[in-house]
């Protein structure tokens, strides 16, 4: 069980002998949903030995039990568990501050705890042994507790600039809440004690000249309006940037076409979109492009080898896109081939063209309705209000000839997926029972246009995405108009997903390739309850037994911990350097492979480790009673240890060492004829060492 600490400084994770210290466990992960540290600072720091925490008053002196917290009443303190076994021999110690006293015996007292604890900065700290509470272990974040060692105190052993605790995260919670635990809806914005210490953001050595100075506040100003446009949905997020691959190309002759530009520029690389931008009214060019190739070292070439080019008797310019309009849909308009989509290559994955990008909760209709005043769900379904008349006119001052020769191409290669108006004619299907009601107030447009009649009702009380999303402002339309949201999701995983929503029977999930569409797609809409329902199958017999190197990878690339440590004991049973390769480990990060790594070197390293031999095993032939090599081991048994270690250098379990059949080649390798005596009577022994063996961690 863990507990993810945000500091000034860094990250923390600590994971909790729940098992040992329970009591202490429940006192310090209760405080931590009360958000009762958020904002402590660390009021103690001694150089290679401890940073102290959990008093909101920062004196050393305040804090308090959760029990004492919710009931007046209760005592101040707790007695905590004192496990001999747990000491302070490493870095990153977690232990609980014991102030005195409570009487625990005749003529014994020890001291209670409450809120404060603190972590140990070196090694081998004996002397805390036995006087204070160790219940935890730092197992992420030692850089940040390096951080921690090197700041300068006062004589008191506070830090001169604060070092606060900005925000805590329980990972995992195994107790019940006490009565009276009611979790604040937020986390607290000021900090609980009155300190006069240099802030955490403030830089007491900043002495920058009035430029730079004037210069940093700008960018600041610049970063807040980036995250009120994000705020407002004109922004994907604050800090988006620029696509590398994207040209804009300006000084452009009137005449000059998106197939004329894509056929110049089509020599340096794959284009996943030319565009010319067009006058929405009279569909004249506005003398200026946008070209999108599919890699960014096509695009640098391109800036080097057409800069100045004579193109229909104009010389062009061409330099690297600085707008991000694009990744918000807003300077596309063509709708066939806006961001979803370019030339022969259909729909591509993420947002805007690019992986890393994810679309903003915040939909807009393609028509500019603010400017009257109101907001479009997403776009009108086949039979809308739509106006044909707004579609950009293609300007035609070529021959005919060369005219339906462009126009062949270009409905040969471009994917058939023209806006949806009253004029459309694409074929849109409906699905199957529980999601075409006809009192639908919401559709859902899978990528192959499946459509969706659901209710937002339903959707918002599942997902917090929809929720929010059905609170912003919405166009007013007539009664028997239902609008559609598109999603970037196939019908199969949609259908999946919302029958793990809806009151039906959940779907059966066959494959991890299924899972692993529908909890992405989970995560994504933030349906809680689904992804829980797909936790437990991801760790089912089926997909364990049979891929548990792939059930990994899907837990670590998701961040869920526990079914990760599920699956990487599982994968004790495989070769995980000679395992099929599968595209999940392309989205893990090396942190969580070296994890797995780690854990089947370790055991394989302690399993061999325990290969020795008692002197009570023998054999009557080769080392038996009265012979010279009575002292040595038997022949099978050396023959066996050997071939157990390189067993478990490979698959660090004692499943395949310990079978009849691994004996017996031990026996046949030996050339012993009494070897297999001696097996016999020893499998009271090595059921002994397979449990010994068993015993060993087995998950990261």
């Amino acid at each position: 069980m863990s507990v993810l600490f945000e500091t000034s400084l860094g990250d923390l994770v600590i994971d909790l002998e729940i098992e040992s210290c329970p009591k202490t466990c429940e006192n310090f992960l209760k405080l931590c949903k009360l958000y009762y540290y958020n904002l402590n600072a660390f009021f103690n720091v001694s150089k290679d030995f401890l940073a102290q925490a959990g008093d909101p008053t920062a004196s050393g002196t305040g804090g308090e039990c959760v029990w004492s917290l919710l009931d007046k009443s209760a005592p101040r303190y707790f007695k905590p568990e004192l496990v001999p076994r747990l000491k302070h021999t490493h870095k990153g110690t977690v232990s609980m501050a014991i102030a005195p006293a409570i009487e625990v015996g005749p003529n014994r007292t020890i001291g209670g705890c409450g809120s404060q604890f603190f972590v140990t900065l070196g090694d081998g700290i004996d002397y805390l042994d036995g006087k204070h509470a160790v219940f935890g272990h730092v197992v992420e974040g030692l850089e940040t507790l390096e951080k921690l060692n090197e700041v300068y105190v006062d004589a008191d052993g506070r830090p001169f600039k604060d070092v606060r605790i900005r925000h805590v995260l329980v990972l995992d919670d195994p107790f019940p809440d006490p009565p009276g635990l009611v979790q604040p809806p937020a986390s607290p914005t000021r900090p609980p004690d009155n300190s006069t210490r240099i802030a955490e953001d403030e830089d007491p050595l900043a002495t920058l000249p009035e430029e730079e100075e004037e210069r940093l506040l700008r960018l600041r100003a610049a970063e807040a309006s980036a995250l009120t446009l994000e705020m407002v949905g004109d922004l994907p997020f604050a800090n988006v940037r620029p696509p590398e691959n994207v040209l804009f190309v300006c000084k452009l002759n009137p005449v000059t076409r998106d197939e004329d530009l894509e056929l110049i520029f089509s020599r340096f690389g794959v284009i996943m979109s030319c565009q010319v931008i067009r006058d929405k009214k009279t569909g004249d060019s506005l003398q200026y492009a946008f070209i999108e190739f599919d890699k960014r070292e096509d695009a640098e070439q391109a800036y080097f080898k057409m800069q100045n080019v004579l193109v229909d008797d104009r010389r062009i310019w061409v330099d690297f896109s600085q707008s991000v309009a694009k990744l918000n849909n807003s300077w596309s308009n063509n709708p066939a081939m806006g961001p979803k989509g370019g030339r022969g290559k259909g729909a591509r994955p993420g947002f805007a063209g690019r992986d890393d990008l994810e679309q903003t909760r915040r939909y807009r209709d393609a028509d500019d309705d603010r400017r009257a005043g109101g907001y479009g769900m997403v776009f009108d379904v086949p039979g809308g209000e739509r106006d044909s008349s707004r579609r950009r006119k293609r300007s035609r001052s070529r021959s005919k000839e060369r005219d339906s020769h462009k126009d062949s191409r270009r409905n040969r290669s471009r994917s058939p997926m023209p806006p949806l108006s009253s004029t459309s004619t694409i074929m849109v299907s409906t699905t199957s029972y529980a999601f075409d009601a006809e009192d639908a107030d919401i559709i859902l447009l899978s990528t192959d246009n499946a459509m969706f009649r659901v209710h937002k009702c339903i959707l918002a009380a599942a997902s917090t995405f929809f929720q929010s999303m059905f609170t912003l402002p919405q166009k007013v339309t007539s009664g028997t108009h239902v609008p559609a949201a598109p999603i970037s999701e196939t019908s199969e995983t949609v259908d999946a997903l919302l029958r793990f929503v809806y009151p039906v029977e959940n779907p059966d999930i066959h494959s991890l390739d299924k899972l692993n569409a529908v909890l992405a797609a989970a995560c994504k809409y933030d349906f809680d309850s689904v992804v829980s329902a797909l936790r437990k199958i991801l760790v089912s017999p089926r997909f364990l037994e049979a891929h548990p190197t792939r059930v990994f990878a899907i837990a670590s690339r998701y961040e869920l911990e526990p079914e990760a440590q599920i699956a990487s004991s599982h994968t004790l049973n495989v070769n995980v350097l000679d395992c099929p390769l599968s595209d999940d480990l392309k989205f893990i990060t090396a942190h969580s492979y070296v994890r797995l790594l780690n854990l089947h070197r370790r055991r394989a390293d302690a399993a061999q480790a325990l290969l020795k031999v008692p002197d009570e095993v023998k054999c009557m032939q080769c080392n038996g009673h009265g012979l010279a090599s009575s002292f040595a081991a038997p022949k099978w048994w050396k023959v066996w240890e050997e071939m157990a270690k390189k067993e478990l250098a490979i698959r660090p379990t004692s499943d395949v060492i310990f079978s009849m059949g691994f004996l017996a080649k031990a026996v046949d390798g030996s050339g012993c004829g009494r070897c297999a005596g001696s097996v016999l009577a020893s499998f009271g022994f090595l059921g002994d060492l397979k449990q010994r063996i068993d015993e060993l961690p087995a998950t990261i």
